[in-house]
């Protein structure tokens, strides 16, 4: 069985952020322009999830350090 698409762009994330970490987004986000520049606009919509999902996962993260911060 092949994954979703909703799946495939979870699990590109996952691998982009244990790649580049603090970069990640902006890889993707560089990926879905050059799509984007190639006329592949259904790639550049992909890359783009890709980025939001990225920078929500890291919004997160540092939201829950803070909060870990604040009750120590």
């Amino acid at each position: 069985m092949w994954p979703s698409l909703e799946d495939a762009v979870e699990m590109y994330a996952s691998f982009l952020i244990a790649r580049h970490g603090s970069g990640a987004s902006g890889y993707a986000r560089k990926t879905a322009g050059s799509l984007e520049n190639e006329g592949d606009h259904e790639g550049h919509k992909i890359w783009n999830e890709v980025a939001d999902i990225i920078d929500r996962r890291q919004s997160n993260k540092v939201s829950r350090r803070s909060l870990e911060i604040a009750v120590q």
